[in-house]
C-alpha cells in the first residue's frame, strides 16, 4: 500500500463486474480518460501512453504488479506536462510516481479504490491533478462501468 497518507486516494462503487473493471483499468482508458491511448496493460511489463492533445502532455506508464482482477499497479516511466503559467518543474512530476488500482466485490458492486503513489499536495501539480483525477475516475470512469456516457479527454 501507498507510504503516504497525503497521496491522492478516492474509492468508487460501480455495478460492473470485477473483471470489467480491471479491464476497463487495464486496456480501455481510451474509454473513460484519454481518447489518445497507445498501447494496454495485459502483462507485467507493458507500457501504456495517455496523451491529451492538443500539447496538454502525456505519461507512459508500465505495468509492475498485475493480481489476477484484484490489483494493478503501474509506474510513470515517462511525463511531459504543460500548464501555462506553472513552474517547468511541473513536467517531470508524475516520473517515477504509481497508480494502484484495487478492486473488489462488495454486497454486489465493484469497489475501485485509486491510490496515486507520490501525487501529494507538495507537488506543483496537486491542484490540477486533483481536478483531474476527479473527473477522470469518480465521473468518467464510474459512468462507463455503470452503463453512462463517459467523459474522457478529446480534442475533436
Amino acid at each position: 500500500m501507498a507510504e503516504s497518507t497525503n497521496n491522492y486516494q478516492e474509492k468508487i462503487q460501480v455495478s460492473a463486474s470485477q473483471d470489467a473493471c480491471f479491464k476497463a483499468v487495464a486496456t480501455q482508458m481510451e474509454k473513460w480518460w484519454t481518447e489518445t491511448i497507445e498501447g494496454g496493460l495485459k502483462a507485467v511489463g507493458d507500457k501504456v501512453t495517455a496523451r491529451f492533445p492538443p500539447d496538454y502532455g502525456y505519461w507512459t506508464f508500465e505495468a509492475s504488479v498485475m493480481k489476477g482482477s484484484s490489483r494493478l499497479e503501474m509506474i510513470c516511466v515517462d511525463a511531459h506536462h504543460r500548464v501555462e503559467g506553472q513552474p517547468k518543474e511541473i513536467d517531470q512530476e508524475w516520473l517515477g510516481t504509481k497508480i494502484i488500482w484495487e478492486f473488489e466485490v462488495i454486497a454486489g458492486k465493484t469497489e475501485i479504490t485509486m491510490t496515486h503513489d507520490g501525487l501529494t499536495p507538495t507537488l506543483n501539480c496537486w491542484g490540477i491533478c486533483l481536478d483531474g483525477w476527479n473527473h477522470f475516475l469518480k465521473t468518467s470512469l464510474k459512468a462507463y462501468l455503470d452503463g453512462d456516457e463517459p467523459r474522457p479527454h478529446s480534442y475533436t
